[in-house]
């Protein structure tokens, strides 16, 4: 199933650009193992770097020249082996799992002993290597052409055109009905209802407690007040 998956997307988005980075393919299964040899014609190269990743992401291991030390990098302990020279390394990573699987490049490097700089040059044999596990393959999915058809209960009866069509009526003439009166309301009920209220009785005039007092210190009285002698 991932293998088949892998293969189509391979395919479909980004084969092409494995492919021209990789000068070789290789498909295996999950527990297995690959081999790949690094080279370069460059002389008394100090070490190399086997990388993975179109980026090169993740380190794999240096091998140092002197001394033809391996140094394995986290993830691939007891898992890399190593076989000849530096510039003929022949390199092979076992018990494999789906996140090995990737580009793995060999960059060479050496160090200038007067200006002390480092310089790395991409050796050959970048190598594609997909993982695969053990379920079985299914193709790639393609395009068919799919004819769909109308779905029916068995005892649905479907209703006559003309029938439909005069519930349809029915329903546009109810909503235009109810539109007309609103606007009606508007328009001519609701100006008359607002002049009615504004005209209205007038509201009695209310003196407060306080006024009636300041008028008796005054001898004053509210207007419409008459004193009994």
């Amino acid at each position: 199933m991932v293998m088949s998956l892998l293969k189509c997307l391979l395919f479909y988005f980004s084969f092409n650009e494995l492919t021209t980075a990789a000068e070789a393919i290789l498909w295996v299964k999950t527990g297995e193992k690959f081999t790949m040899k690094c080279s370069t014609t460059l002389k008394d190269q100090d070490g190399m770097y086997l990388y993975v990743g179109l980026d090169r992401d993740r380190e794999v291991l240096y091998y140092y020249q002197r001394g033809s030390k391996l140094t394995s990098r986290k993830g691939y302990w007891d898992r890399v082996t190593t076989e000849g020279p530096v510039d003929q390394l022949t390199i092979t990573v076992s018990n494999l799992t789906i996140e090995d699987t990737g580009v793995y490049w060999c960059v060479y490097t050496k160090v200038n002993k007067s200006t002390f700089n480092n310089f790395s040059t991409q050796g050959k044999g970048s190598t594609l290597v997909v993982v695969n596990d053990d379920a079985p393959q299914l193709p790639c999915p393609t395009a068919t052409a799919v004819t769909l058809t109308p779905f029916h209960l068995a005892n649905e009866k479907l209703c006559p055109s003309g029938v439909v069509n005069i519930i349809i009526i029915i329903i546009i003439t109810s909503l235009l009905t109810i539109l007309l009166c609103a606007v009606i309301f508007l328009i001519w009920v609701a100006p008359r209802v607002k002049r009615c209220c504004n005209q209205g009785g007038s509201t009695p005039q209310v003196f407060p407690e306080s006024v009636y007092e300041d008028m008796a210190r005054k001898h004053t009285y509210p207007p419409d007040t008459q004193v009994e002698s």
